[in-house]
């Protein structure tokens, strides 16, 4: 049956709650206002990988399981559905439920800024029973390790640790009197990553940049480098972009308003150039 104009309209008005609510880690609302998208279109999938999500958050885990098998008999390669049926699966076996989401999405943690953020792959990463209790977009903090920088998420489970070269810079720049905010990007045990953005820079760093290779000229406009899958659902597509696609500049309150894909850029952490470069302007 095609929906009218008026129920698709609602279904809209209910997504962009839901949205909301998911980005305010009001999980129930979330799962509540979902469900009734679902009520009126249950061939929705987006509502019913968000419902799922939100099923996830609350520990609901064999409901959530079962949202996304829906979503997998209507379209059996949804890599949402997969890594989450996945997840959900790896949480049961090891009778664990999910760290709960509590903080509001920090949308300019993702949001590339002169050198202030970078993505960075954790290395060392630990066991998929553990990252599968942290969804993408749970925050974590730094903590000096035997001269490496670890990821830890907020109950003070070590997630993995930065590429050394880069962990040494940051500690170096955190001694010195900088500070940064850091949450998880992906979960997925083979490729686990998390942003980090510097929110203060200490007089002392004035002239050095936390992530070198990161940064444009002043010119340059801030780009956002998270789809808008990451914001929906707290899953992220790892496809590479077209190189075109890729230089597009997207605006960040039109980006995250409007809910579309917002691309993503590789950040490259191996900078040898760039470090020696910028050391010798300082």
């Amino acid at each position: 049956m095609v929906a009218t104009p008026q129920e698709t309209l609602r279904v809209r008005s209910l997504a962009d709650q839901a949205i909301a609510a998911a980005l305010d880690s009001d999980w129930q609302r979330a799962a509540d206002l979902n469900k009734q998208i679902l009520d009126a279109s249950p061939d929705d999938v987006e509502g019913r990988n968000r419902y799922g999500r939100a099923l996830l958050e609350l520990g609901r885990l064999e409901e959530a399981r079962a949202a996304y098998q829906e979503t997998l008999k209507a379209y059996p390669h949804d890599p949402i559905g997969l890594r989450q049926v996945a997840r959900i699966s790896a949480l049961i076996e090891d009778k664990h439920k999910p760290d709960m989401t509590r903080s509001k999405t920090q949308t300019r943690l993702f949001i590339e800024d002169l050198g202030k953020t970078g993505i960075l792959r954790l290395v060392n990463p630990a066991p998929m029973n553990v990252l599968a209790r942290y969804s993408p977009g749970t925050e974590a903090s730094l903590r000096e390790q035997e001269g490496l920088l670890a990821v830890h998420a907020r109950d003070g489970a070590l997630l993995g640790f930065l590429e050394p070269k880069v962990g040494r810079r940051l500690l170096e720049l955190i001694q010195a009197g900088n500070e940064y905010v850091l949450a998880l990007i992906t979960n997925d045990q083979t490729n686990p990553r998390v942003a980090i953005r510097e929110v203060v820079q200490s007089p002392e760093n004035a002239h050095r940049i936390s992530f070198p290779g990161h940064h444009r000229p002043v010119e340059t406009k801030e780009r956002a480098y998270i789809k808008g899958t990451f914001f929906r659902y707290g899953e992220e597509e790892l496809e590479e972009e077209e190189e075109e696609t890729a230089e597009e500049e997207v605006t960040p309150d039109a980006a995250v308003a409007e809910g579309d894909e917002i691309l993503e850029e590789r950040l490259p952490v191996d900078a040898d150039a760039d470090d020696e470069e910028d050391d010798e302007d300082e």
